[in-house]
């Protein structure tokens, strides 16, 4: 693999329980959508066999999610630097991105109803382009919370003077 998304061990990794709540949230959302998907294909289908398909994709689908959420978790990392933000994630394809601290607009922090039962919160950096925004997901409310002042302090001390 290239080095240009090696990460060393100065890099920030979500913590352990941020592959629980991505878990938990494909189950909250997939399974629902797929039992009325498969309802909706037996009242269409009659109950006959196409219901059962939708039903063995929706099912294969969350499994996918699911397994898929602790290599999700593995593939993000975040370093502060002096002048930047890195961040690199991706498990098919791999993202490499710098914010310039000079850069920043705004920080938000973030937590939805199954991010706060794990004590989770993401933290969303917004630049001038859309392009360069750049969002560190799942970490704890104690992480989220000083990142967020050292994120607006860095970019306090960088802005471009107007």
């Amino acid at each position: 693999m290239s080095e240009l998304f090696t990460v060393t061990a100065d890099w920030q990794r979500l913590p352990s329980n941020a592959a629980k709540a991505k878990r938990l949230g494909a189950l909250a959302i997939n399974l629902p959508l797929a039992v009325a998907a498969a309802v909706g294909a037996g009242l269409l289908a009659n109950w006959g066999w196409p219901m059962w398909l939708v039903a063995a994709a929706g099912v294969a689908w969350t499994t996918w999610r699911v397994v898929r959420a602790g290599r999700w978790a593995r593939s993000f990392a975040y370093l502060e630097r002096e002048q930047d933000l890195l961040i690199t994630s991706g498990l098919w394809n791999k993202q490499f991105s710098a914010v310039p601290y000079g850069r920043m607009l705004s920080v938000e922090v973030q937590s939805g109803p199954i991010a706060r039962l794990w004590g989770l919160a993401s933290v969303e950096i917004v630049t001038a382009s859309m392009a360069s925004n750049a969002t560190i997901p799942a970490v704890t409310t104690e992480v989220a919370a000083g990142l967020r002042d050292r994120l607006i302090a860095s970019g306090e001390a960088q802005a471009l003077p107007l």
